[in-house]
């Protein structure tokens, strides 16, 4: 019987692969979506708390070894609970759990915090470079990128937005400035973070950017911005829903998904109403099979739209990257059965 590793979130970042790994990882997991990949849409419950979730996340990828030795096989379980920060208390909890491809024994466990994080930076990384390289014969200048949000997931995408934007400049907003503020300060010394700025509103921070990432808090209340403020040629990645980009957006642009029938069966309601099925995926659009329209669209610029909204796949490719690295470090504790 196989032990069971148990790695806490202080591990789990101290395993975390190094930041070309990571962008390689989420490169991996949107081209297997569609091919070699196995992954329902979320599946959940709703607590009492308003706003609240609770969503089980499975997902198989296919190796190439004939006896499946090489598949990677897990799931991850993830609550969100909006009123949480109030009482002091993180508005997201989840954990991972990975099982053996051949026999199904579990063989890791481990907090999602720092690996949700990461791997959402990273696929916005992934989408960014696929769609800026794109358009690489038209751009000139330095990138100005716009951050909705300051919290945790800025925090993870600055490296991110270093690495596949040289140079850039960053416009910061948040409801509370003083967070916004902070991270401004602190950013320049992330690699390839030109200058960074702390703005009032998500007006100010759009406002010619060239790229916006969109990653407020989830709630009732939704904090669309208008269309009209954004460039005719700005990509738009939004990691927080429907939040901040308003239906019209998404039916005026070239309208990209990670995952098309998740965001269809999570399109119900309120939650992404009137969105129009997604044009593309990113794995479709990495790996060359994108619709004829669809390609040609994100080669001559105006304006894209990527939502995505994270799948399963992505945490146990992260994860399985992890253990690998926490076995050779002697990272974690081996739990009895």
């Amino acid at each position: 019987m196989k032990a069971l590793r148990h790695l806490g979130a202080a591990e789990v970042a101290a395993a975390m692969p190094p930041l070309d790994e990571r962008l390689a990882l989420a490169d991996l997991t949107m081209r297997s979506l569609g091919r070699d990949a196995e992954l329902p849409a979320k599946i959940g419950v709703h607590p009492r708390q308003p706003g609240s979730l609770a969503h089980a996340m499975p997902a198989l990828l296919r190796g190439t070894a004939a006896d499946g030795s090489d598949d990677l096989v897990g799931a991850k379980w993830i609550t969100g609970f909006p009123a949480n920060p109030v009482g002091g208390l993180p508005a997201y909890h989840g954990l991972v759990l990975l099982n053996d491809p051949r026999t199904g024994e579990p063989v890791a466990v481990m907090d999602a915090g720092t690996i949700t994080a990461e791997r959402t930076a990273a696929i916005s990384g992934a989408a960014i470079r696929c769609i800026m390289s794109r358009r690489s014969g038209t751009a000139t200048g330095t990138p100005v990128v716009a951050l909705l949000g300051a919290g945790v997931q800025a925090r993870s995408h600055l490296a991110v937005i270093g690495a596949v934007l040289s140079g850039a400049v960053i416009r910061l907003t948040d409801l509370d400035a003083g967070r916004a503020a902070n991270l401004a300060a602190a950013a320049p010394e992330t690699p390839g973070i030109a200058t960074a700025v702390a703005v009032r509103s998500v007006r100010d921070a759009v406002d010619g950017a060239d790229i916006i990432v969109s990653m407020t808090s989830f709630g009732s209340t939704r904090q669309t911005l208008n269309s009209e403020w954004l460039d005719p040629d700005a990509l738009f990645v939004a990691v927080d829903y429907d939040m901040q980009a308003p239906a019209g957006l998404a039916r005026d642009s070239l309208f990209v998904v990670d995952e098309r029938d998740q965001f269809l069966a999570t399109r119900s309601g309120s939650v992404f109403a009137g969105y129009p099925d997604p044009d593309s995926t990113i794995g479709e659009l990495l790996r060359g099979d994108a619709t004829l329209e669809a390609t040609s669209r994100a080669a001559a610029g105006g304006r894209v739209l990527v939502s995505h909204l994270g799948v399963g796949l992505a945490d146990v490719v992260f994860g399985a990257a992890i253990l690998a690295r926490a076995e050779l470090l002697g990272l974690g504790r081996l739990l009895p059965r």
